[in-house]
This record gives C-alpha cells, sequence and structure tokens, in this order.
C-alpha cells in the first residue's frame, strides 16, 4: 500500500484534487467510471474484489498524475503559486495595524490564545465525527443543550447515541485536562521546533521533529502521507530534492487543514507582523502542502499576528490574514464571499448553509470550507470568547480544528482576562500530549516558553 491510501483511494482522491487545483482532466475516466474502462481480464471485471486490481490502479493514477506536469489549464480563473515571493507579491495589502503589545500584556494575551485553543479544541472533540450543522444541532436539542453553552454532553438518551467513546475526557462533566490531540500537538511540536532549530528551520527539520516526537498514526491527512515519505527517504538521491517533492508525492490531500491546525506559534511569535508570521508558516507548511494548504496556514498565522496589537478589530485581524495570501485564490475568494453573505443577513445559520452548497463537495478536512467556517465563526462572535467558539462548533465540519483556530485568534485579541473561566478552570492547567518531549504537560509553562522566545527576538 502507497502510504495512507490503496492505489483506488488514491486514484479516487487525486482526480478530484487535481480538478479542483484547476488541471485539464479530458479524457481521463471519473473514478466512478475507472474500473469499467481499465484493461482487466473479463472475469475480474465482474467477480474480483476491488483490491486485487490495485496493480490497474496504480497505472492507472501515473496516467492521471502525468497530466500534473502540464500545469493547470488556461482558462483556470484563480491565480495560486506556489513560491513564497510570488504569494506575498499576489495578496492584498495588509492594514494599519497599529503598535504591538509586549510585556505583561503580551504574556496575558498570550495565555488567552494558548488556553482559547486548547479550551475550543476540548470542546469541539466530542463532535468531530463528520456531521453537519442540522445534525449536531438535533444532537444538542436531545440533550438540552442547543444553543451549545458548556461542554458537550456524550450520550442522548432521546437518539440512542453516544458520541466518541475516545472522546469521554472531553465531555460535559468529564473535562480534567486536555486529552491528546493533533490540533495541540502542532502547536507543541512548533515550540519544540522553533526552541531547538530557531527561526531558520527547514523543511527537513519539520519533519525530523515529527519523527523524533509523534508516532504516525497521530497525524492525518497530508501531514500522515509526509511522515510516511520522510521514513522512506533513500541514499539514491539527495535528501533535499526528494524532501521538496514530499508535498506532491502521493498525496491528494495536499491542500487539506493541515496547515490551518498547526501554525499558531508563528503568528504568536510574530506580534504586528503578519508578513514574517506567514513567513515562517510557510515554511512549516510546504514539508506536505502546496497551494491553499499552505494558505490556509499563512492566513492563520497573519490573523494571530494581527490581533497582538494594541486595539485589534475584527477587520483588521482578517485583513491581516488575507494581506498575506494570493487574492486571486480560491481561498481568498471563499472568505470574502462568507463576509459579504454574513454582511448581508448576520445570520450565521444561513450563511453556513451557503457554505454547505457552495463549499459541501469538499473533503471534511480540506482548508477552504473549513476556514469558511471559521470566518464566519469569528464574524458572529465579534471577538466574544464563548460565542465564536461555540458558534465553531455548531458549524460542523471539522469542529475540534475550527473551533481551535477560531478560540486561539479571539484569545489572542482579547486576553486570558476576557475569557469565561467555564472554559478554562476544568483544564486544571494540563495537556496529556502525544508528544514524546513535552508528555504531560502545565499550560501556563508553554506560555512561559512562548513568551520566552519572543522577548529573545526569535
Amino acid at each position: 500500500m502507497p502510504g495512507y491510501a490503496t492505489w483506488k483511494q488514491l486514484y479516487q482522491e487525486e482526480f478530484f484534487q487535481m480538478k479542483e487545483e484547476g488541471f485539464d482532466l479530458t479524457g481521463l475516466p471519473a473514478p466512478e467510471n475507472l474500473l469499467e474502462q481499465l484493461p482487466l481480464p473479463e472475469k475480474l471485471q465482474n467477480t474480483a474484489p476491488i483490491a486485487e486490481n490495485e496493480k490497474e490502479y496504480e497505472r492507472a493514477y501515473h496516467h492521471l498524475w502525468a497530466r500534473h506536469a502540464k500545469g493547470v489549464a488556461p482558462d483556470f480563473p484563480y491565480k495560486e503559486p506556489e513560491a513564497l515571493t510570488d504569494i506575498l507579491s499576489q495578496a492584498a495589502a495588509l492594514p494599519e495595524l497599529g503598535p504591538t503589545v509586549s510585556g505583561k500584556t503580551y504574556r496575558q494575551r498570550i495565555a488567552g490564545a494558548f488556553r482559547g485553543r486548547c479550551a475550543a479544541v476540548v470542546l469541539g472533540k466530542p463532535l468531530e465525527i463528520g456531521m453537519d450543522r442540522e445534525s449536531i444541532e438535533q444532537y444538542l436539542r436531545s440533550v438540552d443543550a442547543y444553543p451549545l453553552k458548556d461542554f458537550v454532553p456524550q450520550r442522548s438518551e432521546k437518539l440512542n447515541l453516544t458520541l466518541r467513546e475516545d472522546c469521554i475526557p472531553s465531555t460535559r462533566g468529564n473535562v480534567h485536562y486536555v486529552q491528546p490531540d493533533d490540533d495541540v500537538h502542532y502547536t507543541l511540536l512548533a515550540l519544540n521546533l522553533a526552541e531547538t532549530k530557531g527561526a531558520d528551520f527547514t523543511a527537513e527539520d519539520v519533519g525530523q521533529n515529527w519523527l523524533d516526537n509523534v508516532p504516525y498514526h497521530w497525524f492525518w491527512c497530508s501531514s500522515r502521507q509526509a511522515y510516511f515519505h520522510m521514513v522512506n527517504l533513500t541514499d539514491t538521491e539527495a535528501r533535499s530534492a526528494q524532501i521538496a517533492r514530499i508535498p506532491t508525492t502521493l498525496n491528494p490531500w495536499r491542500e487539506c487543514i493541515d496547515g490551518q491546525i498547526r501554525c499558531d506559534l508563528w503568528g504568536y511569535l510574530e506580534p504586528g507582523n503578519p508578513r514574517r508570521a506567514a513567513e515562517l508558516a510557510y515554511r512549516d507548511c510546504s514539508f506536505s502542502l502546496v497551494k491553499n494548504g499552505c494558505y490556509g496556514g499563512m492566513f492563520v498565522a497573519g490573523c494571530l499576528a494581527a490581533a497582538l496589537t494594541e486595539s485589534p478589530s475584527l477587520e483588521r485581524i482578517l485583513a491581516g490574514g488575507l494581506g498575506v495570501i494570493p487574492a486571486h485564490s480560491r481561498l481568498a475568494e471563499a472568505i470574502h464571499q462568507v463576509m459579504q453573505w454574513y454582511g448581508a443577513t448576520h445570520d450565521w445559520i444561513a450563511v453556513c448553509r451557503q457554505i454547505e452548497l457552495k463549499y459541501g463537495h469538499l473533503p471534511f478536512a480540506a482548508t477552504i470550507n473549513n476556514l469558511c467556517m471559521v470566518t464566519l465563526a469569528l464574524l458572529e462572535g465579534g471577538l466574544d470568547y464563548s460565542k465564536t467558539i461555540t458558534t465553531a462548533v455548531m458549524c460542523g465540519m471539522d469542529t475540534d480544528c475550527n473551533a481551535g483556530t477560531a478560540g486561539s485568534i479571539v484569545g489572542a485579541a482579547v486576553g486570558i482576562d476576557r475569557i469565561d473561566a467555564r472554559w478554562i478552570q476544568p483544564l486544571n492547567n494540563t495537556i496529556r500530549s502525544g508528544v514524546a518531549c513535552f508528555g504531560t504537560c502545565v499550560i501556563s509553562d508553554i506560555e512561559e516558553r512562548i513568551c520566552a522566545l519572543q522577548s529573545k527576538g526569535f
């Protein structure tokens, strides 16, 4: 098996991904028609399980991938560069952000950002099961918890439905710490990377940091596939050349949510400097992602850097994110679209439906649809932490990822003193992580380490 998926799955995912990126796939069989077009013996075409056709799917995949070298179709309406200089040169103008925070104020904002992420991840984790907005509403109503104002009850007797058994420590009445979750692991990994390699870390450093500290099965999407390729580097070619190919090697998840959830630290370390935060985020993301996958991490880092100023507004925060991604990318268009929809109605449920209609064809863990939900939650919350994170969860899709991102941004803007204690106290200042160099750790210690890095001029 070529890493994270079978060849059949890779063909299905890659066909969809290349179509989204604007490649001309004329003449190639769509995934649902592929089997009947493969040159298989007649007896296999009709009777063999799909698994027995893997070699044919492998050949079909490589035939499909050959189209990648031809570039996107000339009539593709978006401009989505991959090089950092091109990305930043095609971004919208950054807003005037005013003075940055420092000293005790910075420490208070970082506590708001990181604890805001942790608490929001815990809130969203039990519902990270592919439920849409209506299904979540149905569940919450069945347990008298709609609209959401507290951690999620684990079981609905009315629906005879129990949420994920592995998420009991993140359900109402059972929260006593932050349980292991990739949405928190990534921030810890980035902190270790920054402390050990400094601001000049490389893509190889990112991958080696993962291998040294987190097992393969803790990663998902493009990160898991990148991890697989990192483990399987050979001595027959320069490591740098192999690593440069990782984001696009058997990786149809290269525009997934990984970047969005792993770049908070770069925004934390660059208060008031979205461009520099985005540069660091790009270097992190480019190990496993391209285009809108990278843009997602850059957008979040830019928002966080903009939030860490003396008088942040939601308008300037979003502009800080949009000011570091290509203005004519699919992601920028989607974020602007959500802002327009919400501005016209101020009805988050109606906008959520519009997002589902326009972007519901995208994978569950794609960047664009999930950052649409983050943007909607931010708009509805208006820098109110509780309203923001509960809206993010009630929107559906990748609930812990989106709530964590939105909670981090708002927490950075308002600081820990403006986050209701009902979200923070149950965590008991404790993370039980799956990151080897951290293990069980104290949240306030992590915040102090972030502040120490920033004070040294990272």
